[in-house]
C-alpha cells in the first residue's frame, strides 16, 4: 500500500511539473506553480515584475534602482551585501527560490550551478538578449517560467514593442540626410562608445540615425570600447546620446569638444531612465526608438507625445499611474 501511495505521489509531482527549454536547448523541469524566482540580472528582474506578481521575485542585488523600488516595493531582497550572486549561492538556496534564470555563464560556474540543482532549484539559462528580437524572446521565456497571466502579458508587450519599431521605421525610411549619431559615455576616466553588437546601435538604426562608432572596424570589443578625444572630434557627430548626467557634463565641459557639432548646437542628450535605463537590454527599451526618433527628427514626429506614451506604458505594463513630475524625472534623469 505504501509503495502504491509513493508511486501515486511521484506521478502527481511529475504531472505538476512543466518543461522549459533554455537557450542552450536544455530541457529544464520547473514546478507547475512558481511562487519564488531569482533573476540573475537587473533587466530580468524588471521584466519579471512587469509580467507577474512582484512578490514572487527574490533579487540578489544589494540595491534596486530607485524607480523599481518605488513601483515594485514587494520585490524581496536577500540582503546580499556583496552584490555578487556568485558569492551567494547559499543565500539563494536559503531563500527557498524555486527557479533561477538569466545568463548563467556570467554569474555561476559549473560547481555553483550543480549546488543549486542539488538543492532542488530549477536553473534556466537565458543568455540571448542582444537585440530587439532576442529581448522579446527573453520576455516570452520568462513568462513561460512564471506561467499564468504572464504569458498574455508577454504577448501584449511584444506586440507593443513591434508596433513602436514599425511606427518609427516607416516614418524615417525615406530620409536621405540622416543624423550622424555618437553614443558616448564617460567611465573610469575614459570616454567609451558602443559597437555594432550593442542593442543601442540597433535602436539608432531603427530611428533613422547613423551609428558613427560602427565606422570603426575594431572587432575585439563586444559591447563598448574606449574612444579618444581626437576620434570624437574627427567624427564630429550631429547628435550625442549618453547614459548619464555625469557623462553629459564631462562632454560639455571638455574644451576640445567646443567645436564638435553636437556640443555647439546643444544636441547632447541623456537617455531616459525609469525602472530601468532605456538604451540597454531591458523591456523599457521598447520606448527607446520613440525617444530617439523624437530627438533625431522632431519635425517628422510632431504628433508623438513622449510624456503621454511613457504614462501609457507604465499604466499598461507596470500597473502604475505616473505623475507629471515622475514622468519628467524619467525623461530628464538627474543621475
Amino acid at each position: 500500500m505504501r509503495k502504491i501511495l509513493a508511486i501515486l505521489i511521484l506521478a502527481v509531482c511529475i504531472l505538476q511539473a512543466r518543461i522549459v527549454v533554455d537557450d542552450d536547448g536544455k530541457e529544464v523541469q520547473i514546478p507547475d506553480n512558481v511562487g519564488r524566482v531569482t533573476p540573475t540580472i537587473g533587466a530580468f528582474t524588471q521584466m519579471s515584475a512587469m509580467l507577474s506578481d512582484e512578490s514572487k521575485i527574490i533579487s540578489g542585488a544589494p540595491k534596486l534602482p530607485k524607480m523599481m523600488s518605488k513601483i515594485f516595493p514587494k520585490i524581496r531582497m536577500t540582503n546580499n551585501i556583496s552584490g555578487s550572486l556568485t558569492s551567494s549561492v547559499e543565500t539563494i538556496i536559503a531563500s527557498n527560490t524555486q527557479v533561477v534564470f538569466g545568463p548563467l555563464g556570467m554569474i555561476f560556474d559549473e560547481n555553483q550551478k550543480a549546488q543549486l540543482e542539488a538543492a532542488g532549484i530549477a536553473v534556466v539559462n537565458i543568455n540571448k538578449f542582444s537585440n530587439a528580437s532576442e529581448i522579446k524572446g527573453s520576455v516570452s521565456k520568462i513568462a513561460e517560467i512564471l506561467g499564468g497571466d504572464a504569458i498574455k502579458r508577454a504577448s501584449e508587450f511584444n506586440a507593443y514593442f513591434d508596433k513602436n519599431i514599425k511606427f518609427v521605421s516607416e516614418k524615417v525610411q525615406n530620409i536621405k540626410d540622416k543624423k550622424r549619431v555618437l553614443a558616448l559615455n564617460f567611465n573610469s576616466g575614459n570616454f567609451t562608445t558602443i559597437t555594432t553588437t550593442d542593442i543601442g546601435a540597433e535602436y539608432i538604426k531603427i530611428a533613422g540615425g547613423i551609428n558613427l562608432s560602427s565606422q570603426d572596424n575594431e572587432t575585439d570589443f563586444k559591447i563598448s570600447k574606449i574612444i579618444n578625444e581626437e576620434q570624437i572630434i574627427i567624427l564630429n557627430p550631429d547628435i550625442i546620446i549618453t547614459n548619464s548626467r555625469e557623462s553629459k557634463e564631462k562632454i560639455l565641459k571638455n574644451p576640445p569638444f567646443s567645436n564638435v557639432k553636437a556640443v555647439k548646437n546643444g544636441a547632447v542628450f541623456v537617455v531616459p531612465s525609469g525602472v530601468y535605463l532605456w538604451s540597454v537590454r531591458s523591456a523599457e527599451g521598447a520606448l527607446q526608438p520613440l525617444w530617439l526618433a523624437k530627438i533625431f527628427y522632431p519635425e517628422i514626429f510632431t504628433e508623438l507625445n513622449l510624456e503621454d506614451e511613457v504614462k501609457k506604458f507604465y499604466l499598461k505594463f507596470y500597473r502604475y499611474k505616473l505623475s507629471d513630475e515622475e514622468t519628467k524625472e524619467i525623461l530628464n534623469p538627474e543621475i
